[in-house]
């Protein structure tokens, strides 16, 4: 029977990991046409992945709220009812997952090396890996029902980490645009100047994101160079690529929601009986 149940497990596993999969190969597809699509097209593309991340967001805003409230009110109670999370709800992680997906796309966009995408390909084993760890230690621990999204929950935390220290680390070891003589505004006019794109809002969008890199590379060559400590060095730029987390964080939301649906039935609350 332990030797049935792993090989099913073991299944499972290979058949999250495949449909994962399709999210970096759909986001490597939309590095090479982003910059071709319209302003329709882009609105269209952002909301469309801003309501596929809000099924992950929602879920897990669900779970919090039935947790506090099994442990507050009374199943029976009509409060328990209206609490336990509904359309406002959804709509609050509508709100959350639009400029989460507006960033990963202005991300995709503008990516000029390999390793963001390479990474988040590299990835989809160990979050699935992770989850399946988290799942087995929280077997003796937590509620039956709510233990499948607490280890996603847990697994979410740790790639987060994980993926986040293997860019940041990769981002150290890149060569950046010499801005040697240029003033901080020189050096965010002129990276801005670069983005092209059909679209209007996508290229704006991008200015403003080069911007922001250029800062991040100013200061970097800049300031950081003068600190007497290499490992103070490190830990500068680890602070300059900070607002990376951002897309690393909507890539795991699009990978969260995919699970999410792939699991609906098992892993939604409303779906178990007290």
């Amino acid at each position: 029977m332990a030797t049935a149940s792993g090989a099913r497990q073991t299944r499972l596993a290979l058949n999250d990991m495949l449909w994962l999969l399709a999210v970096p190969v759909f986001l490597i597809v939309l590095s090479r046409i982003a910059v071709q699509l319209t302003d329709t097209a882009v609105v269209v593309l952002v909301l469309g992945l801003a309501l596929f991340m809000t099924a992950g967001i929602w879920l897990r805003l669900v779970l919090r709220r039935r947790i506090f409230l099994a442990g507050a009110l009374r199943v029976e109670s009509p409060w328990y009812r209206r609490l336990r999370g509904g359309p406002l709800m959804a709509l609050l992680a509508l709100g959350g997952a639009v400029p989460l997906a507006a960033i990963l796309v202005v991300a995709v966009a503008r990516v000029d090396a390999p390793h963001l995408l390479l990474g988040m390909v590299l990835n989809v084993p160990v979050l699935v890996l992770v989850r399946e760890f988290w799942s087995r230690r929280l077997a003796s621990h937590a509620v039956p029902r709510f233990r499948a999204m607490l280890a996603l929950r847990l697994a979410l935390a740790l790639n987060l980490g994980l993926l986040f220290l293997a860019l940041a680390t990769a981002a150290l070891f890149r060569t950046y645009p010499e801005l040697a003589g240029l003033t901080l505004t020189e050096a965010m006019l002129s990276e801005a100047g670069r983005q092209e794109a059909a679209s209007g809002l996508l290229q704006a969008l991008m200015q403003l994101a080069a911007a922001k890199d250029a800062m991040a590379w100013w200061l970097g060559q800049q300031v950081l160079p003068g600190l007497i400590e290499p490992g103070l060095q490190i830990v500068g730029w680890m602070v300059l690529v900070a607002t990376d987390v951002l897309v690393v964080w909507s890539y795991l939301m699009i990978c969260a929601s995919v699970l999410t649906l792939l699991h609906w039935r098992e892993w939604h609350p409303g779906g178990h009986r007290q």
